[in-house]
């Protein structure tokens, strides 16, 4: 017989990772049989809603632990919203697995097991998740004879407040499994890129069958009629090894004392008095909804399923509760990818990872992650009938986050995944997370309670945190000795300025010097009336010079004035200044030879002003030579002791005929831009021909080449050619 497992709240922001106890024996027996093989596969973003009363009742989905039948209302709910969570899970959704295991019906040789199916019933108990019919967007048309498909945002997607669970469905990329001398387990990398948004949808599908169908009533039958009321297999003067934590269990019916008001329509105020199980009112037990809101094997749905508006009074008004119930069961996620619409329509789409690199998938939040393995048979029989050949079972759930409050609800903090937007020129994240996973495979009875927080575990974790906390306290201890150290320091600094004679003599002194000062100035201050007229008679003067009415002569001194490039003064006649221009159309002229050159090339400094280069290749006589280029030259224009200004001209003249032939003239500047160790020319400002050069009809090939300089900044130019 399965004991339910303990287990202890998130106690760090790191998060703690819950695992299934059904899975573990999934584990265990494919690990110790040659039939059925095991590999982790696939993984699920989760946003848990927020912990707090619905504000609109028809869509709001919000997490209710009062939802959960009666004992967590009367008796283990807290002011710690964190220890209700682990409470919840623990005594609602372990305990339930617990149970179903240790049925004597229970098959454990199937593949799917009760891990999944119980997950999402606990979710649909607590008020956090509904579904709806998938439509034709969402899901294939030619899905198989009898079987259905469901989504969540069970209401108008553009009128409502219901806020997805399932956020992203994804692969799980690498398994990794490490060993040492100290340990061995295995890692587990879930990845989400960058380039992703949501799933654009979620389907889920209906999967009941011995171990979990329709209108099961899950009882708890002890030994001991003390244990009634408490956790499979615990006993009820036990002691949860967490504080806080308890071992009573929450089922859907702990007594027949709740009103239980039920409405399947949305637009009234419940009205139907009864349980949402029927008829039955067997207490500490926990129930399925009826087959027809179940899929095969049990035939096509005889009736749509629906939401029930579910109102539970107690005793104590304050513990009453209303909240909206999802009436589908046996759920899990549908994995199949071929039944996506979007991935028939586009059969590029080979993974999840590329249907969520989508146009229209946006951010999204979330705060859980489920992890899915895969069962599946090496060598798959053909017999018809017989279970598919893989099987994906959710391993565990890993909750990132403790709650805590956020303004009047209670929430596990969000990690926000933004896709990046092209049009508004936003980046993207990515996340990675690494789950550490070491099992225990022995043939013996394996539990959750073994791998994940036995008495042992919990006592050994515990110790840790205590350690962990005494590390955090001496730091901060040593952190407050230094401060203290430090005030010493600066207290004795301070005394010592106090008391040190040689600084109060300086100070002496100063003061000293301040009162020789101030009596120097009474003087003057005494003799007020003769510093009055010393300015009335200085300010009229001023206004007579000013209105051109004083006799003074007044000189200027020319002497600061200094001529510069293309302005001429001229200082001839005594206190006066002509400006005259001196600019010269050129203010360089280079004769250059250009086929002198080393290695192709010929620099040439740029003038202030307008530059010339002529070019003259001469014989031994004196007379113009053609120049023949042999290879490509390039004429480098040094502007770094003159920089290029608008509308600034450099002509090049070729006095002598240049042949180019095959080969090109370039022409470059910017000499200052450096891009490894050596100065390059990065500006190409022309590039010469043998069209550039003609030499038929009567014309001699000697151009001449006009370079304006149309940009300072960019040094962009335009080139004029005259062909002579």
């Amino acid at each position: 017989m399965a004991t339910a497992p303990l287990i202890k709240p998130i106690q760090t922001q790191k998060g703690m990772f819950y695992t299934f106890q059904s899975s573990i024996e999934d584990l265990s027996l494919t690990f110790n049989n040659n039939t059925n093989k095991f590999k982790f596969s696939k993984f699920a973003l989760l946003r848990i809603p927020e912990i707090s009363i619905p504000s609109t009742m028809e869509t709001d989905n919000k997490t209710q632990f009062f939802a959960q039948g009666e004992t967590p209302v009367l008796s283990n709910l807290s002011a710690n919203e964190n220890l209700n969570l682990a409470n919840s899970f623990q005594n609602y959704a372990l305990n339930l697995e617990s149970l179903l295991i240790s049925q004597t019906s229970y098959k454990r040789e199937k593949k799917l097991n009760v891990s999944e199916r119980v997950f999402w019933k606990w979710l649909k108990e607590s008020g956090a998740i509904r579904w709806r019919d998938s439509n034709s967007t969402e899901v294939i048309s030619n899905l198989p004879v009898g079987e259905s498909r469901w989504s969540e945002d069970w209401y108008d997607p553009i009128l409502t407040s219901y806020n997805r669970v399932v956020k992203y469905v994804g692969e799980i990329d690498v398994v990794n499994s490490v060993r040492s001398k100290d340990n061995s387990y295995s890692e587990l990398y879930i990845h989400v890129p960058t380039n992703v948004g949501s799933s654009p949808t979620v389907l889920f599908e209906s999967k009941p069958d011995e171990n979990y169908g329709p209108d099961m009533i899950i009882v708890n039958t002890p030994g001991d009629p003390l244990d009634l009321e408490y956790l499979n297999g615990r006993h009820y003067n036990d002691t949860h090894p967490f504080v806080g934590m308890s071992l009573q269990a929450f089922y859907d019916l702990d007594s027949n004392i709740v009103d239980n008001y039920i409405s399947n329509t949305l637009t009234v105020q419940p009205s139907t008095l009864g349980f949402w199980w029927g008829s039955h009112s067997i207490q500490n037990a926990y129930y399925t909804d009826p087959a027809e809101y179940f899929g095969t094997p049990y035939g096509v749905l005889t009736s749509t399923p629906k939401v029930q508006r579910i109102f539970k009074e107690y005793s104590a008004a304050s513990r009453s509760v209303e909240y909206l119930r999802s009436t589908h069961d046996g759920m899990i996620i549908d994995f199949n990818l071929s039944n996506y619409l979007l991935a028939q329509q586009n059969t590029n789409i080979k993974s999840f990872a590329q249907l969520n690199d989508s146009y229209t998938n946006s951010d999204f939040e979330f705060n859980a992650i489920l992890v899915y393995y895969d069962v599946y048979d090496p060598l798959p029989s053909a017999v018809a009938g017989v279970e598919p050949v893989t099987v994906t079972n959710l391993y565990g759930v890993y909750f990132l986050n403790k709650v805590v409050q956020n303004g009047s609800e209670f929430v596990i903090p969000m990690i926000t995944k933004n896709k990046p937007d092209t049009i508004n020129k936003t980046n993207g994240n990515a996340f990675a997370f690494k789950v550490n996973l070491k099992f225990d495979t022995s043939i013996e009875d394996v539990s959750v309670e073994k791998s994940v927080n036995d008495y042992s575990t919990v006592a050994l974790e515990l110790f840790y945190d205590v350690l962990t906390e005494m590390r955090s306290l001496q730091t901060k201890f040593n952190d407050k000795l230094l401060e203290l150290e430090n005030l010493k320091t600066d207290v004795d600094l301070a005394k010592d300025a106090l008391l040190n004679t040689t600084a109060l003599t300086s100070l002496a002194n100063r003061l000293s010097s301040l009162e020789t000062t101030v009596a120097a100035s009474t003087s003057a201050f005494a003799e007020a009336t003769s510093i009055m007229s010393l300015i009335d008679s200085v300010n009229g003067r001023i206004d007579e010079i000013l209105s051109g009415t004083t006799s003074l002569q007044i000189s200027y001194n020319t002497e600061s004035f200094k001529p510069g490039y293309g302005m001429a003064l001229d200082k001839t006649i005594p206190n006066q200044i002509v400006f005259t221009s001196g600019v010269q159309n050129y203010s360089l002229i280079n004769e250059v030879d250009l086929s002198v050159n080393t290695q192709g090339d010929k620099t040439v400094a740029l003038g202030i002003g307008g530059t010339q280069i002529r070019h003259l290749k001469l014989n031994g006589s004196g007379s113009p030579i053609p120049f023949n280029l042999i290879r490509d030259l390039t004429i480098y224009i040094d502007d770094s002791s003159n920089t290029w200004k608008l509308g600034q001209t450099l002509r090049i003249v070729c006095d002598s005929q240049i042949v180019p032939s095959t080969y090109v003239i370039n022409i470059k500047t910017d000499s200052l831009n450096i891009t490894n160790s050596l100065a390059t020319y990065n500006i190409l400002v022309a590039q010469l021909t043998a069209a550039d050069f003609p030499t038929t009809y009567g014309r001699t090939g000697t151009t001449i080449i006009d370079i304006i300089c149309t940009n300072a900044k960019t040094l962009t130019f335009n080139v004029d050619k005259i062909i002579r």
